[in-house]
């Protein structure tokens, strides 16, 4: 009798496979035999879930942005306004090593997307969900008197947003000045010229 595979399940370890190499190894060093070798799938066997590489890399993005966004739903239970956008940008930022192999997929995510229209539009709208929810979190701590009355969301985002493209570079390149306590240091600087 055949085997029966849950399609999703093996899309699923296919990417993690694929996020656990392009961690260790970066993207160019990893290959499609690698990463089939890695998942347990013969070296055609990725090609009935993913057509190319740079189908594969999209959804290993896509994995490290829903892990993110799994991780903050987690934690964030009642907060609103400034300890809500707080908690956000901490599980962001690259402040243990899960979250600094997630940035070693991102940073090289954003050469393959600068060149395919179909990335580019991923990272798009993975961006934008980010850039809503934290003007959200901006305009709630306006309303409860946690961020000054005066202050301009919608430059303040692009801050933030610039804010985590930098740690996580920094973190991946420069890792003796990505200390997680003086990420959170600069995150809490930050956040206090917005009171």
């Amino acid at each position: 009798m055949p085997k029966i595979v849950d399609h999703d399940e093996r899309r699923l370890e296919i990417v993690r496979a694929t996020w656990r190499l392009i961690a260790e190894k970066g993207f160019r060093a990893t290959t499609m035999r690698e990463i089939a070798k890695s998942a347990g799938v013969a070296n055609g066997g990725l090609f009935p879930y993913f057509r190319n590489k740079e189908e594969l890399i999209g959804a290993t993005f896509e994995h490290v942005y829903s892990a993110t966004n799994a991780r903050f739903a987690a934690v964030r239970a009642d907060l609103e306004g400034m300890p809500a956008l707080r908690e956000l940008m901490l599980q962001i930022f690259p402040l243990d090593e899960e979250r600094i192999l997630e940035a070693r997929i991102v940073i090289p995510f954003w050469e393959y997307a600068a060149n395919d229209p179909a990335l580019l539009a991923l990272h798009e709208r993975t961006m934008d969900e980010w850039r809503v929810e934290i003007a959200d979190h901006l305009e709630r701590a306006k309303q409860l008197g946690q961020a000054r009355a005066d202050l301009d969301v919608a430059v303040a985002t692009d801050h933030l947003m610039a804010f985590v493209d930098g740690v996580q570079v920094i973190a991946v390149v420069s890792p003796a000045s990505a200390a997680p306590a003086r990420l959170t240091r600069l995150l809490e600087g930050y956040l206090d010229l917005l009171r």
